[in-house]
């Protein structure tokens, strides 16, 4: 675009030229420099054009040129570069945009659960788990910056039983369970109260568990009708017109199964088969007789619930920190015919004292699957009015712990050192 240049004199403020003398009405590109005047061609302080830099007479330096002016019309016709991926950016279809939204989603899920299981591994102590430990683990590029001593892995200490007693606690190897002549190989138990909406379901991934299976329902106190869509299913159900109280059904189940394995549900965790064969499977081909869910409950809490600590108490004082606060107390856990029969199913009746039982009498105990059942219990909010679980859970575990120290002395085993009590009485 071509622009006037209009004709001023020059003048100078503190010595410095301000304004070029111009021919006048001379057309020039926009933005281009003039060619210097007379005046200003004499003037040791002023640039040559092809400079690219102003005079400064009051300190002989010469300063860049002010940039050049550009019209609003030329500004108009000529938008900026950087303006074009912007524009590409709105033109953008909505559906490429929900797709890129779905994607970050989805690399954010996959980050989380990696961490996760890194911690499961960390915790288990296995090898897995262990990052950077070795130089042989690791690529050639970086063996070669890491120093000598890190070649040796990082050994994990072992832990250390907190209870000596448990050193003195009958250890006997599982065995595997065979199914007998006529008689299923798995049982699976499941108390029902008032359970119609999900206890179809339930019985449904029960039954694919093994070929070989036999479903208890023991339905206690039920007014919903949950006996009769377990009946139509085809299943065995014990029915009782009173509840029976908190894990009675468990008990009175496990008197009734004939199964080599007994796995242990609830009626209102839907929890597919897939996740309930490892339980089962485990306790058949002879790698437990009790096989626990591998859910301690949270612990990343300012306040932890009373009912997590006293499991992580319990352990302890089995002497198996190992299970952090896995038990009896949480489903799906499966148990061995011949653990059954030397704990007894009435035990079955308080978790924690069948957990201690299994413990003391050296069966193998152990957390073989991860199912997050915190999430899928439902909080009835009528019952814990009444009745609040945790003030009886809690009460159980004291009652496995009174049974232990039964076992032994007054102290459960533990020592009193050389403690003289006669002389302070």
């Amino acid at each position: 675009m071509q622009q006037p240049i209009g004709t001023k004199t020059a003048s100078r403020k503190n010595g410095v030229l301000l304004f070029r003398k111009e021919a006048p009405f001379a057309a020039k590109p926009s933005g281009a420099l003039p060619a210097p005047a007379p005046e200003a061609a004499k003037d040791p302080a002023w640039p040559s054009p092809d400079s690219g830099k102003s005079p400064d007479r009051a300190s002989g330096k010469q300063q860049p040129a002010p940039r050049a002016r550009v019209s609003k019309s030329a500004a108009k016709s000529a938008p900026a570069a950087s303006e074009a991926p912007a524009r590409a950016t709105r033109a953008a279809s909505p559906a490429s945009a929900k797709a890129a939204r779905t994607a970050a989603i989805k690399r954010v899920y996959a980050g989380r659960q990696k961490q996760t299981q890194r911690k499961r591994r960390q915790r288990a102590g296995g090898a897995a788990g262990a990052r950077g430990t070795s130089r042989q683990a690791l690529g050639p590029a970086i063996r070669r910056k890491l120093p000598a001593a890190a070649e040796a892995p990082i050994a994990k200490p072992p832990m250390a039983p907190i209870a000596p007693a448990a050193a003195a606690f009958p250890q006997r190897a599982p065995q595997p369970q065979p199914a007998a002549a006529g008689e299923p190989l798995v049982s699976v138990i499941i108390p029902v109260m008032n359970e119609r909406r999900t206890i179809g379901r339930v019985i449904d991934e029960a039954r694919r568990v093994h070929p070989n299976t036999e479903v208890i329902v023991v339905a206690n106190g039920s007014t919903d009708g949950s006996a009769d869509i377990a009946r139509r299913k085809g299943v065995r159900v014990l029915a009782f017109a009173e509840p029976l109280g908190h894990d009675v059904g468990r008990a009175v189940g496990a008197k009734a199964a004939r199964g080599g394995a007994l796995l242990f549900i609830d009626g209102d965790m839907i929890i597919a088969a897939a996740q309930l064969k490892p339980f089962v499977q485990s306790v058949l081909r002879g790698e437990a007789d009790v096989a626990l869910n591998d859910y301690s409950g949270p612990t990343n809490k300012a306040v932890v619930h009373s009912v997590v600590l006293a499991k992580y108490a319990l352990n302890a004082l089995l002497g198996r920190p190992d299970l952090q606060g896995t038990s009896m107390t949480a489903v799906p856990h499966a148990v061995s015919r011949r653990a059954l029969e030397a704990i007894g199913a009435d035990a079955l009746a308080v978790p924690p004292l069948a957990h201690a039982k299994a413990v003391r009498l050296g069966f193998a105990v152990k957390a073989v699957k991860h199912i997050n059942v915190g999430k899928l219990n439902l909080l009835r909010k009528q019952r814990e009015r009444t009745n609040p679980l945790e003030r009886l859970i809690v009460g159980d575990h004291l009652e496995a712990i009174d049974w232990l120290a039964r076992q032994t002395d007054d102290r459960g085993g533990y020592g009193d050192t050389e403690r003289k009590r006669e002389f302070a009485r």
